[in-house]
């Protein structure tokens, strides 16, 4: 059998979160199908090199800088039938018309639909159209048992076909020994469901003063309109923004910081509360989304709704040794249980069962 993956979103959304679960989920693929995966990515995008020795093929994609999901049908269409995948796992965008291969796809979650501010009416569009799509699919992943339940409740016929296989933490996230804990971090997107209000509003509380700064790292450092929110309030100084950094940098900020704060309305998974676990991070989560699912007794979880209780729980964490010690304990055991091997173990059984469907179908 010949495996396909669509690893495009790997070069195109690189720190989006089916931008990152890609490039984490290449490698542990490539070490256990080797000679079975092909790696679909753009034609002109630089692969890395270690992806090439490991993979059974690279193909490079050709389409248009615009509106590719016009050709993305006829393309995989002709793709498909030249390299005759046994399936072909689309882990974004959802799945075109036309695919003659089974296929797999992922659902990350609902969140476009339930909170679309933002997006203007043809990026709404465009997400419904994609989630709608996947009644294309031969089978459907999703990284949680919210995300399912999410999907179900959008389209009740593919629940049977749908299968929970969890993302993974990569290995070379790992404690530091004497952690510096002298800020609290943010990590991720700058969508309205992601909650930054909420600790931005917590930071002007007066009882705040006895907080370290806040780091905000990723796409929500971006947003012009939160730069001017936290100018307008005198902020500056204590909350600071990192919209670029380097995987190296990250994994310092999870190491050091006193506790990733993760306030976000809704998510598929959570990928960051992971990350920080497994480097021994404290994690004070969103009684929301997958968070709880992800992160079980290892976090405090909150409700996203006022910032008053999160300035509390902040400020006993801060001044408690024990508490920071124990969460960090339950982190790292918590975070074990999560790799991309199993990950990848867990897509390849779909893989194949997708194909054998298909078989017995003809």
């Amino acid at each position: 059998m010949t495996f396909a993956l669509d690893a495009r979103a790997a070069f195109v959304d690189p720190h989006r979160g089916f931008g990152r679960m890609v490039r984490e989920l290449v490698p542990a693929l490539m070490a256990q199908a080797t000679d079975q995966l092909v790696l679909c990515v753009p034609a002109h995008a630089p692969c890395p090199p270690a992806w090439y020795p490991r993979a059974g093929k690279v193909l490079k994609l050709r389409r248009p800088p615009r509106g590719a999901w016009l050709f993305d049908g006829p393309a995989w269409a002709w793709t498909a039938r030249r390299c005759r995948f046994s399936c072909l796992h689309l882990p974004a965008w959802g799945v075109p018309p036309g695919v003659p291969v089974p296929v797999v796809a992922t659902f990350h979650d609902a969140t476009p639909l339930l909170f679309p501010t933002g997006l203007s009416w043809w990026q709404r569009l465009r997400a419904r159209q994609a989630v709608y799509s996947l009644r294309r699919a031969t089978l459907v992943h999703t990284p949680s048992g919210f995300a399912k339940k999410q999907l179900a409740a959008l389209l009740p016929q593919l629940e049977q076909h749908t299968t929970v296989i969890p993302h993974g933490v990569a290995s070379r996230f790992a404690p530091v020994a004497n952690p510096t804990q002298d800020y609290l971090l943010g990590v991720g997107g700058g969508e309205q469901h992601k909650n930054w209000q909420l600790l931005l509003e917590l930071y002007t509380l007066p009882q705040a003063s006895a907080l370290p700064r806040l780091r905000l790292v990723g796409a929500v450092a971006r947003q012009p309109s939160l730069r001017q929110w936290i100018a307008g309030r005198g902020l500056a100084g204590r909350v600071e923004l990192l919209p670029e950094v380097t995987e190296e940098t990250l994994l310092r900020l999870y190491q050091n910081a006193l506790a990733l704060v993760f306030p976000s309305r809704n998510e598929g998974f959570g990928l960051p509360a992971l990350e920080a676990m497994a480097c021994g991070c404290p994690v004070v989560a969103a009684q929301a989304g997958a968070l709880p699912e992800v992160c079980g007794e290892a976090a405090l979880l909150l409700s996203p709704q006022e910032p008053a209780p999160w300035l509390e729980t902040l400020l006993a964490l801060q001044a408690n040794p024990q508490l920071r010690h124990s969460l960090r304990q339950r982190g790292l055991q918590r975070a074990r249980s999560f790799t991309w091997e199993r990950t990848a173990q867990g897509l390849l059984e779909l893989y194949g069962e997708a194909a054998r469907r298909a078989s017995s179908q003809r």
